[in-house]
C-alpha cells in the first residue's frame, strides 16, 4: 500500500517587494523565487533563458547587473557582513534595525541600481530568515555567488538539507550535489510482451517522495485508466539509483533501456512519464538508442546536451511533452548549481508541447510536485493533453 502525503496548499506569486513585507506562505515561496531569480542574473554562469526571464518579469524580479571578477573580494563571511554594514548604514541603518526597513532599503537599493553589491547585501540579511525555503534560496544564491567559499551559507545549507521542509531540503540538495539512496529496490519484472508504458522517478535528494511512480498509486491508477492501459503495474516496475549525479543518470538511462528489452519484445516504449531528473534519464537512453513513442516530462531541467546526442534524441522520440511550473525552486537552484542547466527545453534541439500554467493561475508557479498530483491532472485535463499528442503521433 502506497502511503500518500497531503497536498499543500498552492501559492499565488506575491510580486516585487510586497513579497518581502508580507509572512504568508505565498510570500514567502515568492521570496525565494525572487532572491533565486536576481542570482541567475547576477552569478549565473551563462545569460538566463527566455522561459526564466519571463517568469521573472511576471514576479517581478530586478534585473540585476552579471557579476563580475572584482565581486568575489566580497566572498568571505567577514568581508560580506563589511559589505552589509556599509551597505546598511547608508541608509542610517544597524544589523540591530527592523528587519523589514533594513530590506526595503536594500532592496530598493537593487532596484535603483541595478547591481550586484545590494543584491549580495540583501542576500547576507535575508539568508538568515526564520523560514527554511527562504534561507536556503538566500544560501543558495551566495554559494553560487562565492563557489562554496562562504562558510555561513554552506552552513545553512546543510542544516535546510535536513529541514522538515520539502522544498528547502531540495534547494539546498541541489546546490551542494546531495544524494540519498532509493527507497525502491528493484526487482526482476515481468514478462508483458506488448509494447508498455512506464513511470520514472526523480533525484531522491530533489523530490518530496510521495510514491506517485509505484503502481496502485492515485496517478499511476488515474494514467492507466485515461491515457496508458499499458503502463506497467506489477512487481518489478522501473527503478533507478536516483542519484543527483551526472554517472546515475547516465545508469539509469542504461537500465532503462535494459528493463524495457526484459519486459517486451517490441523494441521500443510506448508512453514514458518521468519527474525531475527521472527525465533526463529518459532522455539518456533515448541518445543511447532506446526509442519512446511519448515522453511525458514533468518538471525536468534542461540539461547540456553535445547537438549529436540531441539528434540522437530527436530520431528515438516520437513526441515529448514537457510540463514545468513558472521559478519553480528546485531547476532554479539546479541551474544556479550547474550552470548550463535550463528552465526550459529549446524546441530547435527538443520539439515538444510546452505545458505551462497560465501566470494568474495560483498554482503555477514555484512548485516541483505539481505535476505529479493527481488532482492537478483532473483539475487541468491533463490526460486530454496527453491524449491528443499521442494521437497526432
Amino acid at each position: 500500500m502506497t502511503m500518500m502525503m497531503p497536498e499543500p496548499e498552492p501559492l499565488r506569486p506575491v510580486p516585487g517587494l510586497d513579497a518581502f513585507l508580507q509572512e504568508t506562505p505565498s510570500a514567502i515561496a515568492s521570496r525565494a523565487g525572487q532572491l533565486l531569480g536576481m542570482a541567475a542574473y547576477a552569478f549565473g554562469r551563462f545569460e538566463p533563458d527566455t522561459a526564466l526571464r519571463e517568469d521573472a518579469d511576471l514576479l517581478g524580479v530586478p534585473h540585476v547587473e552579471r557579476a563580475g571578477d572584482e565581486m568575489q573580494r566580497w566572498s568571505s563571511d567577514a568581508r560580506l557582513d563589511d559589505l552589509t554594514r556599509q551597505a546598511q548604514e547608508f541608509h542610517d541603518l544597524s544589523s540591530a534595525g527592523s528587519l523589514d526597513e533594513r530590506t526595503r532599503a536594500l532592496w530598493g537599493d537593487v532596484v535603483r541600481f541595478r547591481t550586484p553589491m545590494p543584491l549580495l547585501a540583501l542576500l547576507n540579511i535575508r539568508q538568515q530568515s526564520e523560514h527554511p525555503l527562504e534561507a536556503a534560496a538566500a544560501a543558495a544564491a551566495l554559494h553560487a555567488f562565492s563557489g562554496g567559499r562562504l562558510n555561513r551559507s554552506h552552513d545553512i545549507l546543510r542544516s535546510a538539507a535536513e529541514s522538515a521542509d520539502p522544498q528547502a531540503n531540495a534547494v539546498a540538495a541541489a546546490m551542494l550535489d546531495v544524494s540519498r539512496t532509493s527507497p525502491d529496490v528493484p526487482e526482476r519484472p515481468a514478462w508483458v510482451g506488448n509494447p508498455v508504458s512506464t513511470t520514472i522517478h526523480g533525484t531522491w535528494a530533489l523530490v518530496e517522495e510521495n510514491g506517485w511512480h509505484r503502481p496502485g498509486s492515485p496517478l499511476h491508477s488515474h494514467l492507466r485508466a485515461k491515457n496508458s492501459a499499458n503502463l506497467y503495474d506489477a512487481d518489478g516496475y522501473f527503478v533507478w539509483s536516483g542519484e543527483y549525479s551526472d554517472l546515475g543518470r547516465t545508469q539509469g538511462g542504461e537500465d532503462l533501456h535494459r528493463w524495457a528489452d526484459l519486459v517486451s519484445g517490441a523494441g521500443w516504449l510506448d508512453a514514458v512519464y518521468a519527474h525531475s531528473h527521472g527525465g533526463n534519464v529518459a532522455l539518456d537512453a533515448l541518445a543511447k538508442g532506446a526509442r519512446i513513442k511519448l515522453l511525458v516530462l514533468l518538471h525536468t531541467p534542461a540539461i547540456h546536451r553535445t547537438s549529436q546526442a540531441w539528434a540522437a534524441i530527436r530520431a528515438n522520440v516520437g513526441g515529448v511533452i514537457s510540463m514545468r511550473t513558472r521559478m519553480d525552486h528546485v531547476v532554479l537552484a539546479d541551474s544556479l548549481r550547474h550552470g548550463e542547466n535550463r528552465m526550459a527545453f529549446d524546441p530547435e534541439l527538443l520539439p515538444h508541447f510546452p505545458v505551462v500554467g497560465h501566470w494568474k493561475n495560483q498554482d503555477a508557479w514555484f512548485s516541483h510536485s505539481h505535476f505529479v498530483s493527481v488532482s492537478n491532472w483532473r483539475r487541468s485535463d491533463l490526460s486530454n493533453i496527453v491524449t491528443m499528442r499521442y494521437r497526432a503521433i
